[in-house]
């Protein structure tokens, strides 16, 4: 014996799958392959005689700065939580008082 069918109506759709591979990032290796190309590069340029001190001295530039740019924003978050906490600590202590 059959169960009974059910009406088209009363079916619902199941919603449609969602698939997400997440990628990985990894910073580090990136700069590490960068450098080793660069430096591969000057080599390269060394052995044939030519100069590329202007560019050598560009990348330094550009990784110096955005080391130092990375260091000073996380400074000043550092300086503005701990205004907070301070803040904070004040405010909870007049009401406590």
């Amino acid at each position: 014996m059959q169960p009974p069918k059910i009406p088209s109506f009363f079916k619902t759709k199941r919603p449609a799958q969602f698939y997400f591979e997440p990628r990985y990032y990894n910073e580090r290796k990136e700069k590490m392959e960068e450098r080793y190309n660069r430096i591969s590069k000057e080599l390269s340029n060394d052995n044939k005689g030519e100069r590329t001190d202007a560019n050598v001295f560009r990348s330094s530039l550009r990784d110096n700065w955005a080391s130092s740019s990375r260091h000073a924003q996380g400074s000043a978050v550092n300086k503005r939580v701990l205004f907070y906490i301070i803040l904070l600590v004040a405010i909870a202590y007049y009401f406590l008082r």
